[in-house]
């Protein structure tokens, strides 16, 4: 098969999706397929190049020409519904291409849905990551508010878009972003990365959409690589600290750990590597170290010397890679009963799950944990084995067999249309 991804970010950009697309690339490739990105242009990137093996084109959209619609240019997302210039690109892109796929990442599909065709061309297969084909902050939770949205309506994400867009762009996107709703037949198969984003996207889905829930990938041997990378220096100085890695902010519940510190009866050094922001809470405690702009390779290796990995968000994660990176080497996992994270961690077997937003329970969580290193250990074995099945070489044969039932299936439909 020849495969075209079609993502908004690609590299530079690193993300967790951006991540799963090279890692998906990659695998692809080696199972004997052939594979081209399309992304959007920003800055001065080339038009095309090759990135590890990966061949990406890079294209313009009209609306990147609209500069005071993005908050950082070196990041143009794709609008909610299709954007005439990268429709036009992408036309041409596949008359030289001529895929056999077109597997959709991000809200660039919406250029590509005008150009799909139900019994001819490439079949178009659609991963969900987050909840953006139902919610215009793709968080699926109200502005101002602790937990999952009780579901969009026109009005109510009118009111709560402009907290993250401003009003104007924020109702821009929140009306195409319904409008384009009547488009999302325009595709032959729907993967959903986690439970909680199937459920949370099917509203936006055309009636009896079937979604296959097939988890987002991390790349193979990355406990190989924990092993091999050196001790990072601005680690602790002994070993069984606990850990969290991710964006410092409430919506990944970073003041509620802090809160669960305080209340707890061990108090081991706390690791947060991540990204401050402008919510980020005040860390004056002289036991926690904050790192940030870490590399994956000494993330593993930090997590391969802690006792327990935390991943206390309030937000309904869509999945939850933070957690398969830590069970991959052993650690068990304290998490928020939400999202994705529910498809990750097995509650009892790899880790334990609490409420979100509850301290309390959170410090018990932890306190019970480092009280039981017999308990920890048979946890981190268990997360072990189960972090597995999240590899590439695991997830990507699954993604192909839906490749494949997608061109199945219009192969079908095209014998049965009536001969003339």
């Amino acid at each position: 098969m020849h495969i075209m991804q079609l993502t908004d970010f690609y590299h530079p950009v690193i993300g967790g999706l951006e991540r799963h697309v090279a890692t998906l690339s990659i695998e692809l490739i080696q199972l004997g397929h052939s594979v081209v990105v399309v992304t959007l242009q920003s800055g001065d990137l080339p038009e095309e190049e090759t990135i590890d093996g990966v061949r990406v084109i890079r294209i313009r959209s009209w609306s990147q020409r609209l500069d005071r619609l993005y908050s950082d240019t070196s990041h143009p997302f794709h609008p909610t519904g299709p954007d005439p210039g990268a429709v036009g690109a992408l036309r041409r892109v596949i008359k030289r291409e001529r895929p056999t796929v077109v597997h959709s990442h991000s809200w660039l599909e919406y250029s590509y849905f005008p150009l799909h065709r139900e019994h001819s061309g490439p079949a178009h297969v659609v991963t969900l990551h987050d909840y953006g084909m139902a919610c215009a902050r793709k968080t699926l939770q109200h502005a101002g508010h602790v937990g999952q949205c009780q579901g969009p309506s026109m009005i109510r994400c009118l009111r709560c878009a402009p907290a993250q867009y401003g009003v104007l762009k924020g109702t821009a996107i929140t009306t195409t972003l319904r409008a384009s709703r009547v488009l999302h037949s325009r595709a032959d198969r729907y993967i959903a990365i986690s439970t909680a984003v199937a459920d949370g996207s099917r509203q936006a889905l055309p009636a009896r959409t079937e979604i296959i829930v097939l988890p987002t990938m991390v790349p193979n041997n990355m406990s190989a690589l924990a092993e091999a990378t050196s001790r990072p220096v601005f680690l602790p100085a002994d070993d069984g600290y606990l850990m969290f890695v991710g964006a410092l902010g409430p919506h990944k519940g970073v003041d509620v750990l802090l809160e669960a510190r305080r209340r707890m009866r061990h108090k081991p050094a706390l690791v947060l590597i991540g990204t401050p922001r402008d919510d980020t809470p005040p860390i004056d405690d002289p036991g926690i170290v904050v790192a940030r702009n870490v590399p994956s390779p000494q993330v593993m290796a930090s997590w391969m010397r802690a006792s327990i990995a935390i991943v206390p968000s309030v937000w309904h994660e869509p999945m939850g890679q933070v957690a398969i990176e830590a069970m991959l080497v052993g650690r068990p996992v304290v998490a928020s009963d939400v999202g994705g994270l529910r498809d990750v961690v097995d509650h009892g077997s790899t880790g334990v799950m609490v409420p979100p937003g509850d301290p309390g329970a959170l410090a018990a969580a932890l306190d019970g944990l480092l009280d039981n290193p017999e308990l920890r250990r048979r946890m981190g074995e268990a997360g072990r084995l189960r972090a597995r099945q999240f590899e590439a070489a695991s997830v990507t044969p699954r993604v192909v067999e839906v490749f494949e039932d997608a061109l199945l299936s219009r192969a079908k439909k095209s014998r049965a249309l009536p001969q003339r």
